[in-house]
């Protein structure tokens, strides 16, 4: 790796394992790796959670919450507080919309960072959207001439963001990793495939193809290894190897003639 490189993977598993850091200085560290190394998969999804995943950005699984539905309401001389109603109860056409219980955290992460800080509750609201629409529609199908609907919400655990920040930074901590056990030689620079297959692992636990570069001590020349290569073409394969093709010609036979015995049973 270059020092500049160097300097960041490290800089980013020292803010990684900080818990007191904002996940915020890490992520920007991760933009500049991804530029210095020209890996746009890297920088893509370090901006996606530093500006909010927006648009038509499919939200990551792990950014998606359990989070009840409540509103606010006034009913005559009575002031209700966070009612909880089924997600049935709201208007056809918002249920059409497939707003539910199931809540992506589409804002950036500073953002969930000062929620989690800022809110002394337990929970925290954040409003559906069209939310002031809703109530009014929630109201002239209610048809209660006494009641106004003030706020519908839904009402996320705190423990649930702390859980989003966690598999951030978790993500942040297995990325360096992959990136250490891929490139452990500290000179050589992490290629662009590296870095994309590093962040692959950290988000979904398995390498395309994991490539390893090692150096020599004593020449000077570099290797580069494929962990899900091949045997070489001078090394005898495992017997789970030779023997597969052999197996699945053998399965495939005993079906045929599964298939021959049922057919005689039932055509006579």
């Amino acid at each position: 790796m270059t020092k500049r490189a160097h300097t960041l993977v490290a800089e980013i598993e020292r803010d990684a394992l900080d818990d007191k850091v904002p996940l915020t200085s890490a992520l920007r560290k991760c933009i500049v790796l991804g530029g210095a190394v020209n890996s746009d998969q890297l920088r893509e999804w370090a901006g996606n959670e530093l500006r909010g995943y927006q648009g038509e950005t499919e939200t990551p699984d792990y950014r998606i919450v359990a989070a009840s539905i409540h509103v606010d309401a006034i009913a005559g001389p009575n002031h209700i507080k966070g009612q909880r109603i089924s997600p049935l109860q709201l208007p056809e056409v918002v249920q059409e919309k497939g707003i539910g219980e199931d809540l992506p955290l589409r804002m950036g992460i500073g953002e969930l960072e000062a929620a989690l800080a800022n809110d002394s509750e337990g929970h925290i609201h954040m409003s559906l959207p069209g939310g002031a629409d809703i109530a009014r529609m929630l109201d002239h199908e209610a048809n209660q001439p006494f009641q106004k609907i003030t706020a519908v919400y839904w009402s996320v655990s705190k423990t649930a963001i702390a859980g989003v920040l966690d598999q951030v930074r978790t993500t942040l901590t297995e990325l360096v990793a992959e990136i250490r056990v891929t490139v452990p030689d500290e000179t050589a620079d992490p290629s662009k495939e590296t870095l994309g297959n590093a962040l692959t692992v950290a988000l979904h636990g398995s390498p395309k193809a994991r490539v390893t570069l090692t150096t020599s001590q004593s020449h000077g020349a570099s290797t580069i290894k494929n962990a899900d290569a091949s045997p070489d073409d001078g090394e005898e394969a495992p017997f789970w190897t030779r023997n597969k093709v052999a197996a699945f010609i053998a399965g495939a036979v005993a079906v045929a003639a599964g298939i021959a015995t049922v057919a005689r049973v039932f055509l006579g």
